[in-house]
C-alpha cells in the first residue's frame, strides 16, 4: 500500500512538471509571436515613377545678367555679281577657245585694255598653232591688224586732232574700224605699240622688212580728219 501511494505520488509529480513545463512553453511562443512586427495594410505593389508633367522652374531660379542677344536672321546671299571682263577672257583663253574670248574683249572697246588683252589671246593661239603654218599665219596676220587698228584709234599725233575714248564710240564702230586697209609695207612694225619683241620677229621672218614704219592714224590721216568734219 505504501509502495502504491509512492507510485501515485511520482505520476503526480511528473505530470505536474509536464503540465508546467507545457504551459511555459505556450507562454514562450505567445511572447515571441507578440514580438513579430504586423504587416502592413493594404500594401499595394510599388508603382512605375512616371515624370512629372509641366515642371516649373524653381522659383528662385534668376536670369542670366548678361543674355545673349538672339542671332540676327542669314541675310539673303547677294545675286552673284557680273564676272569681269578680263577674267571671262582670261578663262576662255585658257581653254583654248580663243573666239568667244576676242567677243569678251568687245566688251570693253575701244579702250586701250580691249586691244591688250585681245593681243594676249592671239598670242596664245598663236603659240597653240605652231605646228600648223597654215593657222599659225593667220593668227598672226590678225594680231598685226589688231595693232594697226589700235595704233590708228590711241596714237597721239601732231596736227590730229586727239578726242577721248567716249567721243571715239561716236565717231567710229568696231565694223568701220575693222574695214580700213593695214598694209604691213606701209605701216611697219616700230609704230605700233601693242607689238612685242617676239611679235616684230615673228612677222618680219614671215613677211620681211616693210618699206617704212609710221603710225596708223597718219597713214590714214585723210579719214581720221574726215571723221571729224
Amino acid at each position: 500500500m505504501v509502495i502504491f501511494s509512492f507510485i501515485l505520488a511520482l505520476a503526480l509529480l511528473a505530470g505536474s512538471i509536464y503540465a508546467l513545463r507545457l504551459h511555459h512553453e505556450h507562454r514562450r511562443q505567445a511572447l515571441i509571436a507578440r514580438e513579430q512586427p504586423l504587416p502592413p495594410l493594404n500594401k499595394q505593389p510599388p508603382l512605375n515613377k512616371q515624370p512629372p508633367l509641366n515642371k516649373q522652374p524653381p522659383l528662385n531660379k534668376q536670369p542670366s545678367p548678361n543674355p545673349l542677344p538672339d542671332a540676327p536672321a542669314a541675310a539673303p546671299e547677294p545675286a552673284s555679281a557680273p564676272t569681269d571682263w578680263r577674267q571671262a577672257c582670261q578663262t576662255l583663253r585658257d581653254q583654248g577657245q580663243y573666239e568667244d574670248a576676242l567677243a569678251i574683249c568687245q566688251q570693253a572697246w575701244p579702250q586701250w585694255q580691249s586691244y591688250d588683252h585681245a593681243a594676249r589671246v592671239m598670242r596664245a593661239a598663236i603659240r597653240s598653232t605652231s605646228h600648223d603654218p597654215q593657222s599659225h599665219q593667220r593668227w598672226l596676220l590678225r594680231l598685226y591688224t589688231l595693232a594697226a587698228q589700235a595704233s590708228f584709234l590711241h596714237d597721239k599725233v601732231d596736227g590730229l586732232p586727239d578726242p577721248t575714248r567716249q567721243r571715239q564710240t561716236h565717231l567710229f564702230t568696231p565694223q568701220q574700224i575693222a574695214s580700213l586697209e593695214m598694209p604691213w609695207a606701209q605701216i611697219g612694225y616700230q609704230d605700233l605699240r601693242l607689238l612685242t619683241k617676239s611679235d616684230r620677229k615673228q612677222l618680219t621672218q614671215w613677211l620681211g622688212e616693210p618699206e617704212t614704219h609710221q603710225s596708223a592714224r597718219i597713214f590714214h590721216d585723210k579719214q581720221w580728219l574726215t571723221s571729224f568734219s
